[in-house]
């Protein structure tokens, strides 16, 4: 499944007013930026974990608790400034099932993570470094389709590792 096809790319910010609410603004990358995808989510949650309060840093573990499984997010603009963007969408397409099981399988864990967290009485902060460290330990694919300090699964700097994924694709574009 694919949650997050756009054109452009954004970053997420969290700034803190003197009140401490955490606001986010979202940055538009302009037409002529560099063709990269941005957004590291280990990045921005390292970032929310360590400059969060103990209250919003309760809210995030409940938003986690019975959510639907994360989906891939793929770069449009990548894919269409490539010079390969049907072998990029072909490849992208035969992972489909396997980006599917293994965030199937993530948010398992996380869960797990999150209950027997709260059944320890362990802080917040401490089941949300524990989702992240059980994050650091997944797959290349796994990492490259969440963004998780990797760049994703369109981003040219992961072709290669995208074509080892995918041996059996055969490229008729070319």
């Amino acid at each position: 499944m694919i949650n997050s096809i756009g054109s452009q790319s954004y970053a997420v910010q969290q700034t803190r007013s003197n009140v401490g609410k955490v606001e986010q603004t979202a940055i538009t990358t302009s037409k002529s930026s560099e063709n990269t995808n941005n957004l590291d989510t280990r990045q921005n949650a390292l970032s929310f974990i360590e400059n969060a309060t103990p209250e919003e840093l309760e809210a995030k573990v409940n938003s986690l608790v019975g959510r639907e499984p994360s989906m891939a997010s793929i770069n449009l603009r990548e894919i269409m400034n490539s010079d390969n963007e049907n072998e990029l969408v072909g490849r992208i397409g035969r992972l489909k099932g396997q980006i599917e099981q293994e965030s199937r399988s993530v948010l398992n864990q996380e869960q797990d993570l999150i209950s027997l967290g709260r059944a320890e009485g362990k802080s917040a902060k401490d089941i949300l470094i524990s989702i992240a460290n059980m994050q650091d330990e997944q797959s290349d694919l796994y990492k490259m389709s969440m963004n998780w300090g990797n760049k994703g699964l369109s981003s040219p700097e992961n072709h290669e590792k995208l074509v080892k994924l995918t041996p059996n694709y055969v490229n008729y574009y070319a």
